[in-house]
């Protein structure tokens, strides 16, 4: 069933795979009208034809830019990759101003295997109630999700989408002169930092299998902390920290001044961070400082899983490691702003209270918010693998055609995070 009128939908930029491209193309069989922007070399590489124009100018123009082409095109949806980026920042102004309906999609919370389909964006501008008595109605009668994994790829194909997309936009700058990466480190500088941590792989991996295995066979209770990657948007837009180091310490103070002496902490570094912070050598000189360098621990790869099914409680910034640590049941603290930080879920205190308050999560609670979560944010498949991306592609186009995003009535007109994000100090 689609809609009884014709949808004009506006693409900006995509994730770095065919994905954008074919389910434009699918659109299109559909019948409705569809509009790509390009706004860099890497966006021009993935999608090129007829439909698509070329935006080179200022970022400062691209406001007044879009309104004006969605007016002419009588565009109904803007869709695109990562919320936060700054062309997509202003898409949701300029969507909010025309009354047109901002899709932003992405990996999906409960991945692998899905991808997030939202209308507005994530976090905290995520329009997903936080409201769990609401959260436990709306999930009623829904059915448990497919967890099956269905659809894989190889972190090579992955890693060679990522290199292309990123090193065209620096050796074809020239084709678009002003476009602005917007990314914490140069990507030659990036990449580079990954080749010793590749060598070093096989290294790493045992020490720290060997070193989950003890903490999980000892009665010592120890709490984890998941690292995130230093330039990763969600912390960058969606938690008060300029640096991670700030995390970092702010947790070990706490955990030294109120955690139980008996208690370790336990830091696990990003399966994908690049090497360019030593993060290993941050959190022994920080506890060291602290006076607890005994108590913490630092992991670099080992089972996640493993850690948080064992962990007394589980400290993230805004990581999706916090929905798993609550599919295991292990109480989790957020320290930014997370989709499923919700009352009742989660623990609401301070820090300091964490370490011996924490209490884990309802089974029924959980189970609600991940049906939910499954059946009006999300589509099963994903962007690299042939199967995975055309049933990612169908799903999504599903979506659109039935205006099915943030369908089962999950959807709260004003982004229901955004005050809290605004108190602990979030740029928005």
């Amino acid at each position: 069933m689609t809609l009884p009128q014709r949808l004009s939908v506006l693409f900006l930029q995509g994730h770095p795979s065919a994905f954008s491209r074919d389910l434009g193309a699918e659109m299109a069989r559909r019948g409705h009208r569809v509009t790509r922007v390009n706004v860099c070399a890497g966006d021009w590489l993935y999608w090129r034809g007829p439909e698509t124009i070329n935006y080179r100018g200022r970022a400062d123009g691209w406001l007044v830019f879009l309104e004006t082409l969605c007016r002419a095109r009588g565009v109904t949806h803007i869709v695109y990759f990562a919320d936060r980026l700054p062309w997509h920042v202003a898409a949701q102004q300029v969507a909010d101003r025309l009354g047109i309906q901002a899709v932003s999609y992405e990996f999906g919370y409960l991945r692998p295997d899905w991808i997030i389909v939202e209308r507005g964006g994530q976090s905290a501008w995520s329009h997903f109630p936080d409201d769990l008595p609401v959260i436990r109605k709306l999930a009623k009668g829904l059915p448990a999700p497919d967890m099956t994994l269905r659809y894989r790829f190889d972190f090579g194909t992955e890693a060679l989408n990522e290199v292309v997309f990123n090193l065209s936009n620096v050796f074809l700058w020239f084709l678009y002169p002003h476009y602005d990466t917007d990314r914490r480190y140069h990507p030659l500088r990036e990449y580079l930092g990954y080749i010793p941590r590749l060598i070093r792989a096989r290294r790493r991996a045992e020490p720290a299998r060997q070193a989950i295995v003890r903490l999980v066979g000892a009665r010592t209770p120890f709490f984890t902390v998941a690292l995130q990657m230093q330039g990763d948007y969600q912390i960058r837009r969606n938690s008060p920290y300029r640096d991670i180091r700030e995390f970092v310490q702010q947790v070990i103070t706490s955990f030294a001044a109120h955690a139980d002496p008996a208690a370790r902490l336990v830091f696990k570094k990003h399966p994908l961070d690049n090497g360019l912070e030593r993060w290993g050598d941050v959190v022994s000189s920080l506890a060291s400082a602290a006076g607890i360098a005994d108590r913490v621990i630092f992991l670099d790869g080992g089972d996640l899983q493993a850690l948080l099914r064992a962990s007394a409680g589980v400290v993230i910034i805004n990581s999706t490691v916090g929905l798993h640590a609550l599919q295991a049941l292990t109480p989790v603290k957020t320290m930014g702003i997370a989709l499923y930080d919700i009352p009742g879920l989660t623990h609401q205190g301070p820090l300091d209270r964490f370490w011996a308050e924490a209490s884990p999560p309802a089974q029924a609670d959980v189970t609600a918010l991940v049906r939910l979560l499954a059946a009006a944010l999300h589509v099963k498949g994903d962007f690299y693998s042939p199967e995975g991306r055309k049933a990612g592609v169908t799903a999504m186009a599903d979506r659109l055609d039935t205006d099915g995003v943030n369908g089962h009535g999950a959807f709260v007109p004003v982004p229901p995070r955004l005050e809290k994000a605004a108190a602990i100090g979030v740029r928005l």
